[in-house]
This record gives structure tokens, sequence and C-alpha cells, in this order.
């Protein structure tokens, strides 16, 4: 009997004890400097767009235009698995630490930049950082915050990116007009400075032991998975060349782009055989990546990350082309999407903490999101202020109850050990998805100039149309009859784009009823139940120290 038992509290893990969380002044000063942490790399994300032109003026190189936003996607999506792993073995405040610091650097090297190299290196440093900092916020809520409590802060932290998304066109507008697009970069030193100054003095997490994290050193760096990392990041370098170059630098079948696709997908092929045979020593291990609420949430990110990018940029365009007003107003006009979605992350991780129950709310956010989205397929050159502000409106309050959950049935289906790697999965395919997201808006709206710019104002060429961009539209057509239909071309470009995200958002749906149907608050007491009998069946075990260590060393 008593082996029996020594051999259960071997098998089962310990969960954290209570005392190990955080509370109080404490718990908020970590959610403030989480919030501040992610903010940073949210505005910096948000607020590059708006200044890509002045660099590349300053710096007079036009052709290095698409590697000032590719640098920084290819590192952000491509270091995501890796740090997942280096979450999970090593202590996972220093690694946040870590990569606020890296991301720091970059934000310098950026600001400081003499010459467009060192900015491109500057935006693939930066991004190198940036990858560890959404997920690290989550691991530290998973480890600092029970669990019943974590939806609520893990939805106030996610609802910085609201925040920074509203308000970077805006800051980065200004510094652009006025002359200082460096300080678009520069902003982010003291934010970054203050997170890590407050990280230092409140964050202690205690109870964070376990089998991984006191590896020796060669072992951890051994489950890191060299192999598979460097060819994970192959393959996704390969995928987003192929969307930032194919229909913008170079075309679509040019051997280029078949060639980058042809690479990601037999290395695509390489990184899963090499998860297989690695087994528990993969990068992403596959019993997490089968487990149903891990694949179906990764789908449902997928397609909510493609919906958002989607939205949030390319209604600048409509704004822009379409109504003629300037990068800062587009930045104010998109609040009516903003402060909705951010008030709905509260409320909604407000309420499942209190009941418990997270899917439905899922789907309920779905639904609410189509109906905003299908009003704004509809937009026309003379919608009216309270159209489009009301589609947005009803988008975001859709968007902001769903987008998050998936977050949550993380911390619910997987251990406290491999939530790092459930995190890292989730931020991964939302960044995929938003990625692949602009390349698809991207090409359908040149598709459509393309086709329409001849038919309808033969005197102007496509290619003008597509290099001038969306600003200013009085200025290239030749007259107020050929602006109107300009302004129309651009709109229904926009629509079609408004189009795809319905599309993405319908996709969604199958993979959130996929999702298991499970109640946090009951999973939370079910996980304390299951720490207070490994606990008792530990005690067991000390009262014959011989048979449980015979039972120890036959594990």
């Amino acid at each position: 009997m008593t082996t029996e038992k020594s051999a259960t509290a071997a098998a089962l893990p310990v969960s954290k004890p209570p005392d190990s969380y955080l509370s109080g002044a404490k718990l908020g000063i970590v959610i403030l400097s989480l919030f501040l942490g992610v903010f940073v790399i949210s505005l910096d994300s948000s607020i590059i767009g708006v200044v890509i032109p002045s660099i590349s003026s300053e710096f007079q190189a036009l052709d290095d235009v698409a590697w000032y936003g590719t640098a920084y996607l290819l590192t952000i999506t491509a270091f995501q698995p890796l740090y997942g792993s280096m979450y999970k073995f090593f202590q996972v405040e220093w690694v946040f630490r870590a990569c606020l610091v890296v991301f720091e650097v970059g934000s310098i090297l950026c600001a400081a930049a003499t010459s467009s190299p060192m900015f491109i290196v500057g935006r693939a440093v930066a991004g190198t950082g940036a990858a560890g900092i959404l997920q690290g916020a989550l691991s530290i809520i998973a480890m600092t915050v029970v669990m019943e409590k974590r939806p609520l802060y893990q939805g106030i932290v996610i609802s910085v990116y609201v925040i920074s998304v509203c308000i970077g066109p805006v800051i980065g507008g200004a510094f652009t007009t006025r002359g200082i697009w460096r300080w678009c970069f520069w902003i982010n030193v003291p934010i970054g400075a203050m997170t890590l100054l407050l990280l230092l003095l409140a964050l202690r997490i205690r109870g964070t032991k376990n089998a991984n994290r006191t590896l020796p050193l060669k072992q951890k760096l051994a489950h890191m998975d060299p192999l598979g990392c460097i060819v994970f990041m192959g393959a996704i370098c390969c995928l987003l060349l192929a969307l930032q170059w194919g229909g913008q630098t170079k075309p679509w079948h040019s051997a280029t782009i078949i060639g980058l696709f042809i690479g990601f997908g037999l290395l695509a092929i390489v990184f899963a055989v090499i998860q297989f045979w690695r087994k528990e020593r993969a990068l992403i291990p596959l019993r997490v990546l089968r487990q149903r609420s891990i694949w179906a949430g990764g789908g449902v990110l997928f397609c909510l990350g493609a919906a958002t990018y989607a939205v949030s940029y390319y209604m600048p365009f409509y704004f822009q082309a379409v109504l003629g007003t300037n990068a800062v107003h587009s930045g104010v006009d998109l609040i009516s999407v903003f402060i909705p979605e951010m008030i709905a992350l509260i409320i909604t991780g407000g309420i499942v903490m209190q009941w418990g129950y997270y899917v439905c709310y899922m789907v309920l956010g779905e639904l609410i999101c189509m109906a905003g989205t299908i009003l704004l397929t509809k937009m026309h050159i003379g919608s009216s202020t309270v159209f489009w502000a009301a589609g947005l409106a009803v988008h975001g309050i859709g968007m902001g109850t769903a987008m998050q959950l998936p977050y949550t049935a993380v911390n619910v289906v997987l251990h406290d050990d491999d939530i790092p790697t459930g995190n890292a999965i989730a931020v991964f395919v939302w960044q995929l998805g938003g990625a692949l997201a602009i390349a698809i808006g991207q090409a359908i709206a040149l598709n459509n100039i393309l086709h329409e710019v001849p038919r309808e104002i033969p005197q102007l060429s496509p290619e003008r149309v597509m290099s001038w961009g969306a600003s200013n539209l009085a200025a290239l057509a030749p007259s107020a009859d050929a602006l109107v239909k300009l302004r129309s071309i651009w709109c229904t470009s926009v629509a079609h784009i408004m189009i795809f995200a319905l599309a993405c958002v319908c996709l969604s749906i199958p993979f959130t009823v996929s999702m298991e149907w499970l109640n946090a608050k009951k999973a939370a007491e079910e996980k304390k139940k299951q720490a207070g009998e490994v606990a008792a069946l530990v005690d067991g075990v000390s009262e014959y120290p011989n048979k449980g260590s015979v039972v120890q060393t036959t594990q």
C-alpha cells in the first residue's frame, strides 16, 4: 500500500501552494508593470506605419521600406516557440526582464540609427525582445494569480493592445509632422525602464521550483531544441518574406515567391518530423498540441487575430483615402472600435472570473463581431459617421468579448509546467494570423486598384495610384470627377478587405465549438483538491522513507 502511494506521489505533479500567489498592493504593482511592458511593444507595432515614409526619406533608402516592417515581424513571430521553452525551463521573471532589456536595446538602435541598415538591425533586435514579452506576461499572471481570477487580469493586460493601437498612430503622426520621428522609439526607453524598476521591486515569484527549472544548464539548453528552432525560424522566414514581397516588390508568380512558399512547406514538414522525433524534448511537445482546447483555441486566435489586424490596419485607409482625413485624425477615428473592445475585454474577464464558463462567451462575442463586421462590408463613399462608427463599435464589443478567452483555456487544461508552451502557441498563431491578414489585405487592395483604375480613370496609371498611397488623393486625381472615382475605388478595396475579415470571424466559430466546454472555477477547485491529495500522499510517503526512496529511484 505504501509503495502504491509512493508511486502515485511521484507521478502526480505538485501544484503551487496557495500562499505562493500575490495579492493586494504587490499584485497591483506587478499587473501595472506587465501592463506597461506589453504597452511598449504594442505601441511600437502600431506607431511604425506612420513614420516609415519619413525614415525612408531621411536615409534615402526607399528600397529598404519593406524590411522596416519585415525585420521586426520575422523575429517577433519566429522566436515565439523558443521563448515558450525558456519560460518553461528558466526563472520566468528573469527571462521576462531579459526580453525587456533586449527590446530596449533595439529601440535605442532605431532611435539613434545613422543609416538604413542600422535601423533594420534595430527593428530585428526589438522584435527578438518583443517576442517574449506578451507570453511572459501571461506566464507571470499564471504564476502569481489564482486560476479563477486569471481571466480578469489577463483581460486587463491584453487590453493594452487596444489602447496602443488607438493612440499609436496619433503619437506617431504628431512626432512625424514635427520632424522628430526618432522620439517614436526614444519614448520606449523611459517606459521600459520604469517597468524594469517596478518588477525588480515587486516581483518575487515563489513556488516555481520544479524538475524542469532545477535541471543542469547543459540539459536545459538541450531542451531548447536548437535544430528545431533553426528549422522553425527558416520556415517562418520563408513564409513571411513571400507574403511581404509578393505583389509588392515581386510578382506572385515570380520564381523567388514560389521558391519561398515551397521552402516554407518543406521546412514545415521537417520541423514536424523533428518534433515527433524529440517527443518531450521538442520545442513544442505534441502531447500539448494534441490537447483539444489548445489546437482549437489556436484556430480561434489565428482567425480572430487575422480579423483584428485586417480591421485595425486597413480602416485607416478608408479614413484617409475616402474621407480625406490625415494620419492623426484616422487614429482618433479608431477610438470607436478600441474603447468598446477594451471595455468588453475587462467586463468579460470579470464575468468569467465570477461564473467560470468561457466558451459560451466566445461564441457570443464572435456572433456580435460578425454583426459589426457585416456593417463594415456595407461601407460606401457616402456612408455617415454614425454608420461606420456603429460598425466598428459592435465589431470591437464582439472581439473584446472573445479574443482573450483562449488564453484562459490554456490555464484551465494545462498543468502549470506546460502553460508557457501553451502561451507560446497562442501568441504565435495570433501573430501569424495578423501577418497573413496584412499580406492578404494588401493583395486584395492592389488587385482591385489594378482592375478598376484603368477602367474608371484611364488617364491615371494604377502603378502611380499604388505608389502614391492613400493620403492626399486630391493632389493625385487629375479632376474632381476622377477624385470621386478614385475614392470610390479605395472604398471598394477596403470593403472587400472587410469581407475577408468577416470570413475570418465566421471561420473561428467551428474552432470555438470544438473546444472543451469547461468551467474555470471548477477546474481551479479540482486543481486545489488534487494538490491536497498529492500533499497527503507525500506526507504518507515521509512515514516510510526507505520504501519511498526505492520508488523514486525506480522512477
